[in-house]
Order: C-alpha cells, then structure tokens, then sequence
C-alpha cells in the first residue's frame, strides 16, 4: 500500500524528442509529470550533442547549465525545451553523426522524501528518420486567410 502510495506522489523526470506541427525541428523536453518537486535533480548527456550541428561550446547541450549545475528544486509541470536541429540537417547524408548523434542518453539523477534516483533516458531520434511532420489544421487554416489578406492588400493597392 505504501509503495502505491509512493508511486502515485513521487516526482518523474520525463526526457524524450518531439516535433511541433508544421516546424521541421526536433525538440528535446524534460518535465517533472510526477505530483511531487524533484530535489537536486542533475541532468547529464552521455556525448556532446551539438544543437543544429553548429560544433562551438555554446551550441553543446552539454556546456548548458541545466546539464552543468544542479536545479535545486523542479516542481511538477515544470518543463525545460531545448532545440536540436532540422530534421533535414540531422538525417542529411552527410550529417556529422558526432556532432549530432541520433541516438544519446540524458540521465536525471533527483531526490525526494531523502530518496535518491537515477533514471537513464535513451533518446532515439532515428524513427523520426523519413516520418511527416505533424500537420495542425488550424496553422494551415491561419496559413490560408493570411494570404488572402496579402492578396486583398495587394489588390487595394493597385490603382485603376
């Protein structure tokens, strides 16, 4: 009863890719989806992962402080978005596979109630290889009446 207990309360450390509708970047989120804060938690990247494939210290995740210093405290909901890079850039044939690695593991170390964890989060990017990009048909409907706002604006502008 009391493990039950600990497991619906406790904080998680979520860790995974993402794409948004209708933007051709991957995304890396972590997020507290527990119901309790995560203390000292400590976020680390196995190999450097340059974002957008730019090889300079400021564009490694690694140099960031979210993976150099420790958040001392990370309340539920809380949420850190990192961009990785174009989808075309990191799958290009030529990609730099160091520099952008398709696959690499953010490990999150936290404590709670004087309980310490460490979960590993394996970040697969490779079944994002050759997959659409989400499609919102509110941003292509928002797509549609701008143009026809640009047309009517150009028509008004034209004199007879």
């Amino acid at each position: 009863m009391r493990e039950q207990a600990e497991a619906i309360t406790r904080p998680y450390i979520s860790v995974g890719p993402f794409a948004e509708p209708d933007n051709p970047i991957l995304y890396l989120r972590i997020s507290n989806t527990g119901k309790t804060t995560a203390r000292n938690l400590r976020l680390t990247l196995d190999k450097s992962f340059y974002q957008f494939g730019k090889r300079s210290g400021e564009a490694d995740l690694g140099s960031f402080a979210a993976f150099n210093e420790p958040i001392d405290s990370f309340p539920p909901g809380a949420e850190i978005v990192f961009s990785l890079a174009l989808s075309s850039t990191l799958f290009a044939q030529d990609a730099d596979q160091e520099a952008l690695p398709r696959s690499f593991c953010v490990t999150a170390e936290y404590s709670y109630e004087g309980k310490r964890v460490e979960e590993r989060n394996v970040i697969d990017l490779r079944p994002y290889l050759g997959a659409n990009i989400p499609q919102d048909a509110y941003v292509r409907k928002l797509r549609d009446i701008t143009q026809a706002i640009d047309k009517v604006a150009s028509n008004l502008g034209k004199k007879p």
